[in-house]
């Protein structure tokens, strides 16, 4: 045992990785034990979460479903396990290969964020866009941070915060939030002040390689040292992968297989022809910066390094899904692409968010392939994770009450896979000064995920609002169709 532990040091260290792990040493499943709850195969295999966040809601008519079982109008739970492709809605059709390790989640609401607004719209000064407010309640679940002059902001700690905190392990990252801003944070250490935040996929490899810090002024000279250091680095691991690996079980080489190898192909991805550069002749053909995000928190989760990843996706270009050049998609497609009252509704509107989504939804596909790649104890990383795909409205015209929701991944096998559930919305709440019947509310979806990861938990953020009529909708417990 004290051999292997120093060659799995050598073996971190040489990768930057050593001081993020108990003693300098990757917790290997089987060798030193993962610290989690669920046994598979022998191993100790920990149940992580994933956050995957996309703005602007989606387009309902292409991404509902309605399975057999399950009609139209009606609501419950129906099986997607085999379902034929060609009955996958036209957003949702890229998940498809995925079916058996999905849970499609209909009629979750905002519902602290609706309550927010039913008392903001008689208070002077609130700030009552939905996208501001939307985002700062996110995560949060409570009223955003009114500021004099300026937009709203988180107004408390967010769950990724709270359950990072809950799973982490001595040595290594609770939590880490990659990716974009949607305007504002989603993210918060505590109200008013946003979680740090590692921009790119670039940013977020070198963090793991532990040579990561923020640029000064003036550029950053660090990056020669880091392209002069990596290839020694690397070598270094490769001869004590060959000393490691024939004493590891199958399990275990698979993993060290795995982890070499998308080393190797982020080091071929991230080489620049200068110091500061982004991008290599191999750019293009390693797909896009979502894509090279995935393979860095496939790496992150795999590795253990954290059990708790928040990612923002980054606001599309108009030409990468098909629209022209300079188009304004908030303003031109996204506040256009749903029919109602408050809509100006337009068929090109409707279309281009079609399409604006079905590119997010090939690039949630290619997060899941490469977790589901990884193999791990019985099963595969995406087994033992929640990929919870969110936004921060239900739709581009500012809904609250009809969030989509995916969830890949079973979380350890805790959370039922291969199902659309279809909530019945039938709690009449007031809105602004409106009303509308919603399902049930988003902070039992997170309580749902606390209590998968094994937290004792019963509620998160409001934990309760008021009907039309009299009375109030609790907001605590989970949700148990998602629920093994």
């Amino acid at each position: 045992m004290t051999v292997m532990t120093m060659q799995r040091r050598q073996f971190l260290t040489a990768l930057g990785l050593g001081a993020a792990s108990v003693g300098g040493g990757l917790m290997l499943p089987g060798a030193m034990g993962w610290g989690g709850r669920a046994q598979a195969g022998g191993e100790d295999v920990p149940a992580r979460l994933l956050l995957w966040i996309t703005p602007h809601g989606t387009v309902p008519n292409a991404w509902a479903m309605s399975p057999p079982g399950l009609p139209a109008s009606g609501t419950g739970v129906a099986s997607i396990a085999t379902l034929e492709d060609a009955a996958w809605s036209r957003i949702l059709a890229p998940l498809a290969p995925f079916k058996q390790k999905l849970s499609i989640v209909e009629g979750i609401a905002r519902t602290s964020a609706i309550d927010y607004e039913r008392r903001g719209a008689a208070t002077s000064g609130w700030d009552l866009n939905r996208h501001h407010f939307g985002q700062a309640s996110l995560l949060t679940c409570v009223d955003p941070l009114q500021r004099a002059g300026s937009t709203c902001i988180g107004g408390g700690e967010s769950v990724d915060q709270v359950i990072g905190r809950a799973l982490a392990q001595p040595g290594r990252w609770a939590s880490r939030v990659y990716g974009a801003n949607h305007q504002h944070p989603y993210n918060f250490v505590a109200a008013g002040e946003a979680a740090p935040r590692v921009t790119t996929a670039r940013q977020a490899y070198d963090d793991l390689m532990g040579v990561y810090m923020p640029p000064d002024d003036g550029g950053d000279p660090r990056v020669a040292a880091i392209q002069r250091g990596r290839a020694s680095a690397l070598d270094l691991a490769a001869r004590e992968y060959d000393a490691v690996a024939p004493r590891l079980g199958t399990a275990d080489r698979q993993k060290l297989e795995r982890h070499a190898q998308l080393l190797r192909d982020l080091e071929i991805s991230f080489r620049g022809t200068t110091p500061g550069a982004s991008c290599s002749p191999t750019y293009e053909a390693l797909g896009h910066e979502m894509d090279r995000f995935a393979r860095v928190m496939s790496l992150v989760l795999g590795c253990d390094m954290t059990r708790m990843v928040s990612f923002v996706t980054m606001p599309l270009r108009p030409e990468e899904f098909g629209l022209p050049v300079g188009t304004n998609v908030h303003q031109d497609y996204a506040h256009n692409s749903v029919a109602g009252p408050d809509a100006a509704f337009t068929a090109e509107a409707e279309r281009g968010m079609i399409e604006y989504n079905l590119f997010y939804a090939r690039r949630f596909a290619y997060l899941l392939e490469q977790l589901d790649s990884v193999p791990e104890g019985d099963g595969t990383l995406l087994d033992h994770t929640a990929v919870v795909w969110i936004s921060e409205l239900g739709t581009g015209t500012h809904w609250l009450h009809d969030m989509p929701v995916v969830i890949a991944g079973g979380a350890n096998g805790v959370l039922r896979t291969g199902q659309y559930v279809r909530y019945a919305r039938s709690n009449r709440v007031r809105q602004g000064y409106s009303e509308l019947s919603i399902g049930p509310a988003q902070n039992q979806l997170y309580v749902t995920l606390m209590r998968a990861l094994g937290m004792d938990v019963d509620a998160f953020g409001a934990e309760s609002t008021p009907l039309v009529g009299g009375g109030s909708l609790s907001l605590r417990g989970t949700l148990p169709e998602l629920l093994v």
